[in-house]
């Protein structure tokens, strides 16, 4: 468990986080959304004890903040967005360095250190020089990282920002192995899709908490209307007459594209996909355009300003 209690952080003078209350149990995987500036990667600092509280009290598995961040840091595994540089050493050195500054000596480092390259694909990389690595292997050596210690919590900045397909497809399984042996996994999102496999969605603005809720459109029934865009090849038309009755409003940028605004009490967007099929439709695609997390963000953020 998680818990923050009316904490406010500074980072140089500047509040950043702001009276912020939110309790993560056990085993959750939370997605955090939010514009620039929204206080997400600093929510994840703190927990991971690299800012201060100015106010307020953190608890990470039972643990204060204040008093006892040698033990939370036993506890945290945290990926951050970047680095500046890489060191001048070899991959599985530098991982060697940072195991032994987890605690870990002899046997057990050389294990750690394996186990961790595998995790993440890079084990032909061992003898390879940190500062050569590509973007992609750079942050996936940041993961490994992260797991070394064999966290039961997970902090992610911004995990899949510079991982090619393969990477975001590790992520997805690293998020997936965390349901399974109920480790807490909170990320960072800085695109506002948010890839499957989270449980809940916290959305920050100006470093307040101003949503949360669970990680899929249904459950966020304030949201005044979805966009779609939903692809059917030479019949945008004809759906737009097919599903005038359930739609707020419908555009046809061509012949086979349809956008259209979807009321959430309409019900979900399978619905109206099983309108046009029954209407002799042909429907190749159906999406929410932008992801449906950008757009409650954006009426979020908006219902705030």
């Amino acid at each position: 468990m998680i818990e923050f209690d009316r904490v406010t952080v500074e980072r140089l003078g500047s509040v950043v986080l702001e009276r912020l209350d939110l309790a993560v149990p056990a085993g959750r995987s939370v997605a955090i959304i939010g514009p620039a500036a929204a206080g997400k990667t600093s929510l994840l600092e703190t927990i991971a004890t690299l800012l201060p509280l100015r106010s307020g009290r953190l608890h990470v598995d039972g643990f204060s903040a204040a008093r006892e961040p040698a033990a939370i840091r036993t506890r945290v595994g945290y990926l951050p967005d970047g680095i500046p540089a890489w060191p001048t050493i070899r991959v599985d050195e530098c991982l060697e360095l940072f195991a032994a500054a987890d605690g870990l000596r002899a046997a057990a480092v050389t294990a750690a250190v394996g186990r961790s390259l595998a995790a993440v694909g890079l084990e032909s990389l061992a003898g390879s020089r940190c500062d050569a690595v590509s973007a992609d292997q750079g942050k996936r050596l940041l993961l490994a990282r992260a797991l070394l210690h064999d966290p039961p919590i997970l902090l992610l900045d911004n995990p899949t920002a510079g991982l090619d397909p393969c990477g975001c497809d590790l992520v997805s399984r690293l998020l997936a192995d965390a349901q399974l042996t109920g480790r807490t996994v909170i990320a960072a999102l800085n695109a506002a899709d948010v890839p499957a496999g989270f449980d809940d969605l916290v959305v920050l603005h100006e470093g307040r908490l101003v949503k949360t809720g669970g990680c899929r459109p249904e459950a966020h029934p304030e949201v005044a209307a979805w966009r779609l865009l939903i692809d059917c090849p030479a019949a945008a038309a004809a759906a737009a007459r097919a599903i005038g009755h359930i739609a707020i409003s419908t555009e046809c940028p061509d012949d086979d594209r349809l956008c259209c605004r979807l009321a959430p009490n309409r019900g979900p967007i399978d619905e109206t996909v099983a309108a046009l099929v029954k209407a002799g439709i042909p429907v190749v695609g159906c999406r929410y355009d932008p992801p449906w997390p950008a757009q409650l963000l954006a009426a979020t953020v908006a219902d705030r300003s």
